[in-house]
């Protein structure tokens, strides 16, 4: 959660205004640890992200709306 925050907090510094993420959806299954590096869905849920498509089973894509918005130059 600490590494998703600081992403966020990164990203609005930046001026982003949305975020987009590409977990893995468990399915109440324990995926093999190769297939983790993107994150867990539930933990972006609870960081405010919504599924916003899925292209599989398990892979949601996953967005959230940022504070900071575009920057001047």
């Amino acid at each position: 959660m600490r590494l998703l925050r600081a992403a966020m907090k990164l990203a609005a510094a930046h001026g982003a205004r949305l975020i987009e993420g590409y977990p893995t959806d468990p399915r109440g299954k324990r995926p093999p640890a190769l297939f983790l590096w993107t994150g867990l869905s539930p933990t972006f849920t609870r960081a405010g992200f919504r599924e916003v498509a899925r292209r599989s089973p398990t892979r949601p894509v996953m967005r959230r709306a940022v504070r900071g918005g575009a920057r001047d130059g």
